[in-house]
């Protein structure tokens, strides 16, 4: 890894970046990263594709004319594939985010003692990802997440409004929210909210019934669940960059696999 190397994941709704700063003094050889999270590029002219160390892509690719489609193209040895992702039992159609970020909570746990993980991804769709205690996927829960539900709600419905949801997630919500809402955006919002962490702590005390499982919370809306989990009484980590973390980790260095990562940008 070095200064100005960037990732990039591609998500259901927006593009994750991580960039590598200068060396920290603390770690000589280990450079420092900054997250960025946004909409596609308009012009994918644009983005500075020669310091892209690896990516990957949830889904089909966003390819934007003749000239995207050939950038796209020439990076396909630097896609980061599912098989890359070092878990066990990994079923072939598992989307790579929930793979990522199952991956980087069971390692982080591997060092704080281990144990089983339930990851819940708070993004465009909630996904609930359970690794083993031995780093084996062990299955999850999969709903709609805020943002798709108050779109929903919006688009379905005859009287309530179509809302835009916040690019900066739903923290500055939750710390003056009302649970009982008057007017119909804020009952909206607040419905979802709490129907997402009731279904976070639900699930969590359905694992703790078949083995102890820490709870690891990430995604653009894991900060407005976190304090609602806490009113529940749910322990959690929060770790907002746990895919981005992974994605580096995996292209930085020999594969855990034991073939060789990305060669290095020409």
């Amino acid at each position: 890894m070095g200064a100005g190397d960037l990732w990039l994941l591609i998500g259901n709704s927006r593009w994750h970046w991580a960039e590598a700063l200068a060396e920290t003094a603390a770690e000589p050889g280990t450079a420092a990263l900054q997250f960025s999270h946004g909409p596609p590029p308009p012009d994918l002219a644009v983005v500075q594709w020669n310091r892209l160390r690896a990516w990957a892509a949830v889904g089909p690719l966003p390819i934007q004319g003749e000239e995207g489609s050939r950038r796209l193209e020439r990076l396909a040895s630097r896609r980061l594939l599912l098989e890359r992702v070092p878990l066990q039992q990994l079923p072939p159609w598992l989307g790579i985010d929930r793979a990522l970020v199952g991956w980087q909570a069971w390692r982080c746990q591997v060092q704080r003692g281990g144990g089983a993980v339930l990851v819940a991804d708070a993004g465009t769709a909630l996904s609930l990802t359970r690794v083993g205690a031995t780093g084996n996927f062990a299955g999850g829960r999969l709903q709609p997440g805020v943002s798709t539900q108050i779109s929903s709600l919006g688009r379905t419905t005859a009287l309530l409004p179509l809302l835009v949801p916040s690019p900066d997630g739903l923290g500055p919500l939750v710390e003056v929210m009302d649970p009982w809402p008057i007017e119909t955006e804020q009952a909206m919002r607040v419905g979802c909210l709490l129907g997402l962490a009731a279904a976070v702590a639900q699930a969590w005390r359905d694992l703790q019934r078949l083995e102890p499982t820490s709870l690891w919370l990430t995604g653009g809306d894991a900060p407005g669940l976190a304090p609602l989990l806490q009113q529940e009484q749910v322990p959690f980590e929060l770790a907002p960059e746990l895919a981005m973390k992974a994605l580096v980790a995996l292209s930085s260095g020999p594969d855990p696999r034991g073939s060789v990562g990305p060669s290095p940008l020409p």
